[in-house]
């Protein structure tokens, strides 16, 4: 089916004025409540954008951005919107994302294949949300609400998966790298998003298991990410000092690695748990 989605990134291409190798043909600026600003850069041959950040009142941050150390999959993803897309109230963006590459069949061979989400950008928080398939995205804007033309209201405040659920849904993954694509999958908007549509404030301790999930499966710059997050919060948590020492000394972080390593040992003393103590701890503090 030739959607909206191709139709007017096809119109973009069409009409885009030249430009200069080192300019973005077209960036887009769309401006939300309370001066909030969502830009749009690195124009993607795929016809969409690659990098899109979010600036508002509390600060900024790039959505869409999963870093990773590991070796690229070769999977990318590109981003599209309009300013047509914008709720009455500029509460609300919605945009497609297109995730593409080559995957692996059943018989091992490498297939090129192509996928478009339907998706809400909340301009007030940077907060994105899953609305479905592509055609999800055929629609009215009624109020702050969504409505498909099949007569389906999609409910901002109410959608979405909660760092709870997304625990569950993992938790009982057998393959540590298994379980971190699979959170991959669920927090595509990247940490710093995801953070603004549920505050780690308010689920400490499921943002701690996703950190350390993560780092298991080897992604150990977003599992900083949260870390970084949660420090802020609970600097005290005997746990997460471990976790943020593990994660530092993988991505060659040692002197740093070794404060942390230090201060875990000594609240895990302090609660006369000597015992408990893993091994890594005193070989990599001596």
């Amino acid at each position: 089916m030739f959607s909206k989605y191709h139709t007017i990134a096809l119109l973009f291409l069409l009409f885009a004025q030249p430009c200069h190798a080192d300019e973005d043909p077209f960036p887009l600026d769309i401006t939300g409540v309370n001066g909030s600003l969502l830009q749009f850069k690195s124009w993607h041959q795929h016809g969409g954008w690659s990098d899109i950040e979010f600036k508002g009142p509390n600060g900024a941050f790039r959505i869409y951005d999963l870093p990773s150390q590991q070796e690229s999959s070769g999977i990318g993803a590109i981003v599209f919107s309009d300013a047509q897309s914008v709720s009455p109230d500029k509460k609300f963006l919605l945009v497609y994302r297109t995730v593409f590459g080559d995957v692996i069949d059943g018989q091992g061979n490498a297939v090129n294949s192509e996928q478009t989400h339907c998706e809400a950008v909340a301009l007030e928080s940077g907060c994105v949300k899953d609305v479905g398939s592509v055609s999800q995205c055929d629609g009215v804007w009624v109020g702050d609400k969504w409505k498909v033309t099949t007569g389906e209201v999609f409910d901002f405040s109410i959608e979405g998966m909660p760092p709870k659920q997304v625990v569950k849904e993992v938790s009982g993954l057998s393959s540590n790298e298994f379980r971190s694509n699979s959170l991959m999958d669920l927090i595509f908007m990247g940490v710093p998003s995801y953070m603004a549509c549920y505050p780690p404030e308010m689920n400490i301790s499921e943002y701690n298991n996703i950190g350390f999930y993560f780092a298991q499966g080897g992604q150990h710059l977003l599992a900083m990410q949260i870390y970084n997050r949660l420090l802020s919060l609970a600097p005290a948590r005997v746990p997460l000092k471990l976790n943020v020492a593990d994660s530092l000394w993988a991505l060659g972080k040692q002197d740093q690695a070794r404060s942390f390593y230090v201060a875990y040992r000594e609240a895990m003393l302090r609660k006369g748990a000597a015992s408990k103590l893993p091994k890594r701890v005193d070989e990599r503090l001596n």
